[in-house]
């Protein structure tokens, strides 16, 4: 009856096409989630829609989960308690940020706390709060709940490898050939510094969103 129950939630979840409509117990906790990546990380959001996009593009058959998400994995922890031990999320692109928020009901002052372990913090986490973090390269995780609450979770990210795929000319790295080959291997020493280099510094995040949106203020995706 549990399996049956989550298969109809995240059908719903699915079905309802942007996260601020969420018809689940994470809808009314979702609604200021679209242009989070967006708006704190303009270039990263850009290259994310610049290569997912093409990747869309070239396969008809791929479908974004949610018309306002940039991204194209998310994962829900149903619970009852959905809690990690310190991790990282080695597949996920190395620079990129992973997008957390959790559901309830739970007491957030006695439990659920997300802890970030390479900077030592531990965060209250209420129910429906929402983090970006890069997830592949910081260590994260939260503490346990009580014995009678219910904690959820939404996790939306994007593999490295997609990047890799589309940076490759769509195929395998062992089948590069040619120029294309010769600038990879040329670009690979410094390209985790090139990830970071999307980053924004908060003196240059305005400057940095009317560069790519053409505007200073608010955008419409996550």
């Amino acid at each position: 009856m549990r399996v049956c129950s989550q298969i109809r939630m995240l059908n719903a979840l699915l079905d309802s096409g942007a996260v601020s409509k969420l018809p689940t117990p994470f809808g009314c906790l979702l609604i200021d989630f679209p242009g989070a990546l967006a708006y704190y990380a303009p270039k990263l959001h850009q290259e994310y829609s610049n290569k997912l996009g093409q990747l869309v593009d070239r396969d008809p058959s791929l479908l974004w989960n949610f018309n306002n998400s940039i991204y194209p994995t998310a994962t829900v922890n149903f619970g009852p308690s959905a809690v990690c031990y310190d991790h990282l999320d080695f597949g996920n692109r190395a620079a990129g940020w992973c997008d957390i928020t959790a559901a309830g009901p739970y007491d957030y002052k006695k439990g659920g706390h997300l802890i970030l372990f390479d900077i030592d913090k531990v965060i209250e986490f209420p129910p429906g709060s929402h983090i970006l973090i890069p997830s592949a390269v910081m260590r994260h995780g939260n503490t346990p709940i009580q014995s009678h609450e219910r904690r959820m979770g939404l996790t939306q990210y994007a593999a490295g490898a997609l990047f890799r795929w589309v940076d490759n000319g769509f195929q395998k790295a062992e089948d590069v050939r040619g120029m294309l080959k010769e600038r990879l291997d040329a670009e690979a020493p410094t390209r985790f510094e090139q990830q970071l280099d999307l980053y924004s510094k908060l003196e240059e995040l305005s400057e940095d969103r009317i560069r790519v949106f053409g505007r200073s203020g608010s955008v419409d995706e996550g």
